[in-house]
Parts: structure tokens; C-alpha cells; sequence
């Protein structure tokens, strides 16, 4: 083949991304992303929050009934609000008080005779909506049987909650911080080892519900207790947070930017309606009603009320709760560590063959997927695809030092391992050819980078007219910089 046919295909070729320069494919990928984000927001803010906390309707909620005249008000109001509330019949008040604090019911009704005020009780930190509807509900029942309707709070909230909405924003701060430091980390940080990722996360979770209280206990008095209280309140922020944080870097090294779809479903969109917190769960839609049983924000929030409000009455449950879904995250990263590190020794494996066929070019790469934070690998060849032995590859870093260097074998692959992540650039130099340069990154992460292999590196030789940009032969994630920098 002639040299101006040669020179013919290479123009028509599509051009390599020159250095800082987004492959299209990622360009494409951005474009999916940037696009579902807003669609993803136009669906869940509706669908989570909207359809869940517009028209608060109880279902089964247990209502404590208490005295002589238990039976009768039973019988008179049971068939209206069957579906809506179960009445429960209860010996005493005390009983009934305890039976709130233990959470097995959320109010009781303390009947009294004909012209007298009967009581109900109610938990202010179940929040104002249950304290506003369970009384509401009882008047007309009241009023049938000749009584007024007082209400006593026997769990009431900090003076700074009016609204009894404190727990509730704790807990989101608390999961989203936790969320976006890891997310964040992970895909912007991603050349970080996942150790220091899980590292960072957690000393911003130790933070988080110190700073929060500060607001919101010192401040605000939205949060109060005795010291040992804030201190357990803070402790449970920070276990919580660090769950989120451990799930979340889960998330990123399995799905790359792509985590932040499941991770704002579970700890931002689900949290509210589910959190058993401003709006408890007898009175959202079942479906949220089942997920407070089980879910992280829900077991924070019912631990927190527990230890501020409650007396410590069912920690054990909530403690239970948190700590599964603790055991579940450090499982999930466990998992994303092993499958790195199974990429890094299958990598590994395949850069052992790299000599031996065409499996360092184009197919290895691309079937190769997330490559190991420590090995480089590649072939270099001439324009006409035939391989270069001898040629000479080094490597430097950002600050101008060589960290590695080799040569290619006889079929023009090469290998350096030992290399921390990091953004480098690759030279590569062989006789009779002019030197190229480009600008790489050996990362671990599978969504943010080419994982460790360079591909098909091509070099001009000295007598031809004209200049051939390095070719790249990538593994179809993030393409390396390519640009010929070589002399004249």
C-alpha cells in the first residue's frame, strides 16, 4: 500500500481525543446523564413526597381506651373509625402512658363520667400532625357520650420544635451529608485509594451531628437533653451518616456516577415519607408505613426519640435496625474491594500474555473493564500495525519525575507496575521513529478512568511527510489524552 493511500485512511480515521478532550462515547454518556438527572427529580419529588404527605389519612393507628367507660365508647365509636384507628382497651392511665412510650400504641382516650373532661393522651414526639388529629378525631365521640376533650402531652418536645419537625430534618441532614460525601469522593476523588475514601467519610460523619446540634440544640433548641443524651443523639448521627457514606462508596465503585440514582431512592427520596418522623407511619400510604419497619432513617429517627423523649423505651429494636443496615454497607464494600482487587489480578494475568497476541490492543482493553490502581500496560507498532520491539516507554509524573521505564517485548507490548494512581505522561521512543508523548491516568475506579491500560500505541517513522497523532485503543470507559509531542 502506497503512502498516500496510507495517508488517505489515517484522515479518515476519526481524530484520537487530544489531551483534557472527552471521548465520545463519554461525551454521550455525559449528555444520558445530565438529561435523566432532572427526569429523575420530576419523578421521585411527586411520587415520594407528594402522593405520600398531601392528604395525611390514618390506617390501624392504636389508640389506647381507658376506664370504666372503656367498653361502651368502644362499642359506640369502633364502627366509624374501623380501618382508620383500633381501639384498645386498657385497665389504667399509667398503663396507658407506658403503653406510648413503648410505642405499642400512639394515644389514649381516658373516658370520664357524663359532664366531666375526659383526657387523651397524646406523644408530641410523634409530632404535631399526630397531637392536632388524634383529638380531633375523638371530640365528636366525646361530645356524644357528655364530655369535653383535654389533651395532655405526655412526651412533649423541645420548646425550640414548634412545628415537630426537629428529627426529621436531623435525619435527612445526617443521611445526605453522608451521600455527598461519598458520592463526591468517589467520583471526583476516585484517583484516591478506598481506604482514605472510607477514611474521609467517616471523620465527616463524626462532624456532621456535632455541627447539627449546635444549630439545632445549642442555637435553635430544637434538640435537648441531659449530657449523656446529646452524646448518644450525636454518637447515633455519626453511625448513621458513616452507614450512609459506606453504602454510598459501594454504590460509586460499582456504578461510577451513575450511583447517584439509588443512592438519592434511598437515603434522600424514601427517607421522608418512610422516616416515621413529622408524619408517623400509620398515617402515609402503607407502602411508606412498611418501609419505616426496616428503614436506616427510620430506625435513626424512632432511636433518637427513643433516647431524647421516650426513656430509652424500645432502643434495643432501633439499635437492631442500624446496626443491620451498618453490617449490610461494610458487607457492600467488601464486595466492591474483592471485585477491584479480582480486576487488578485478572489485569495482571492478561498483561503477562501481553506478548504473546493481539490481546493488549483494542479487544483486551476493551474487555478488560476496571484495571488495577498499580499496573500500566500497552503495545506500541508502527503505522502499518506492526509491532516495535525495543522500544523505549517511560513514564513520568505531574511533577516531572520518571517513576517508570521499559522496554517493549518482541511483539511490542510492555508492562510497569508498581505505580500509585495518578495522572501521568507516557513517552514512548524507538529507532528510526519520532518519539510520541500523551498525557494518561492509572486508576482504579471503573467508571472514571481507562484502569490501567494504555492500548495500541503507534509511532511515525523519521522519513515519512507527515505526522500521526497517537493512536488509542481504549477499553470503551475513559479513553487516556492522546497528542504527539515528539521532535521534528
Amino acid at each position: 500500500m502506497s503512502d498516500d493511500q496510507d495517508q488517505e485512511q489515517d484522515q479518515d480515521r476519526p481524530a484520537a481525543p487530544g489531551p483534557g478532550e472527552l471521548s465520545p462515547e463519554m461525551k454521550r454518556s455525559n449528555v444520558r446523564f445530565a438529561l435523566t438527572l432532572p427526569l429523575f427529580f420530576m419523578i421521585m419529588f411527586p411520587l415520594c413526597y407528594i402522593t405520600a404527605l398531601h392528604l395525611p389519612v390514618p390506617h390501624d393507628l392504636p389508640v389506647a381506651v381507658v376506664g370504666a367507660g372503656a367498653a361502651a365508647f368502644i362499642a359506640s365509636a369502633a364502627p366509624a373509625l374501623a380501618g382508620k384507628f383500633t381501639l384498645v382497651p386498657v385497665d389504667t392511665p399509667q398503663q396507658a402512658t407506658d403503653m406510648i412510650f413503648q410505642q405499642t400504641v400512639k394515644a389514649a382516650y381516658v373516658t370520664a363520667p357524663p359532664g366531666q373532661s375526659a383526657h387523651m393522651l397524646v406523644a408530641g414526639a410523634d409530632g404535631r400532625v399526630m397531637t392536632q388529629l388524634v383529638p380531633t378525631v375523638f371530640a365528636p365521640f366525646a361530645a356524644q357520650a357528655g364530655n369535653t376533650v383535654q389533651t395532655v402531652d405526655v412526651a412533649p418536645l423541645a420548646p425550640g420544635d414548634g412545628n415537630g419537625i426537629g428529627l426529621m430534618f436531623f435525619m435527612l441532614i445526617v443521611c445526605i451529608v453522608g451521600f455527598m460525601t461519598a458520592n463526591i469522593l468517589g467520583n471526583a476523588a476516585y484517583f484516591l485509594p478506598m481506604r482514605t475514601r472510607v477514611a474521609i467519610s467517616a471523620g465527616v460523619a463524626v462532624l456532621t451531628p456535632i455541627v447539627l446540634f449546635l444549630f439545632m440544640g445549642a442555637w435553635l433548641q430544637i434538640l435537648q437533653g441531659t449530657v449523656g443524651q446529646i452524646v448518644a443523639v450525636i454518637a447515633l448521627g455519626a453511625v448513621t451518616s458513616f452507614t450512609v457514606g459506606l453504602a454510598t462508596t459501594a454504590l460509586v465503585a460499582f456504578l461510577g456516577k451513575w450511583a447517584l440514582f439509588p443512592g438519592m431512592l434511598v437515603f434522600v427520596f424514601l427517607n421522608i415519607p418512610s422516616s416515621n418522623s413529622a408524619y408517623p407511619a400509620e398515617i402515609v400510604p402503607p407502602f411508606f408505613g412498611w418501609l419505616s419497619e426496616w428503614h436506616l432513617g427510620a430506625g435513626f429517627v424512632d432511636a433518637v426519640r427513643a433516647v431524647l423523649y421516650l426513656d430509652g423505651a424500645g432502643l434495643g429494636g432501633h439499635l437492631l435496625v442500624i446496626g443491620l443496615w451498618f453490617l449490610a454497607a461494610v458487607l457492600l464494600v467488601g464486595a466492591a474491594a474483592w471485585r477491584k482487587r479480582a480486576a487488578a489480578a485478572g489485569e495482571a494475568d492478561a498483561g503477562d500474555e501481553d506478548g504473546e497476541g493481539d490481546e493488549a490492543g483494542p479487544a483486551g482493553a476493551a474487555a478488560s473493564g476496571a484495571g488495577p490502581e498499580r499496573v500500566l500496560l500497552g503495545r506500541v507498532h508502527d503505522h502499518h500495525g506492526t509491532p516495535l520491539p525495543g522500544a523505549v516507554v517511560t513514564l513520568v509524573d505531574h511533577r516531572g519525575t520518571q517513576t517508570g521505564r521499559t522496554s517493549t517485548t518482541d511483539e511490542g507490548g510492555f508492562r510497569i507496575d508498581d505505580l500509585p494512581t495518578g495522572a501521568y505522561t507516557l513517552i514512548e521512543a524507538a529507532p528510526g521513529h519520532e518519539p510520541a508523548a500523551r498525557a494518561t491516568v492509572v486508576d482504579h475506579h471503573g467508571g472514571g478512568g481507562h484502569g490501567g491500560r494504555v492500548g495500541d500505541i503507534r509511532l511515525v517513522a523519521h522519513e515519512e511527510e507527515h505526522r500521526h497523532r497517537a493512536a488509542v485503543a481504549t477499553d470503551g470507559t475513559v479513553p487516556p489524552s492522546a497528542g504527539s509531542y515528539g521532535g521534528s
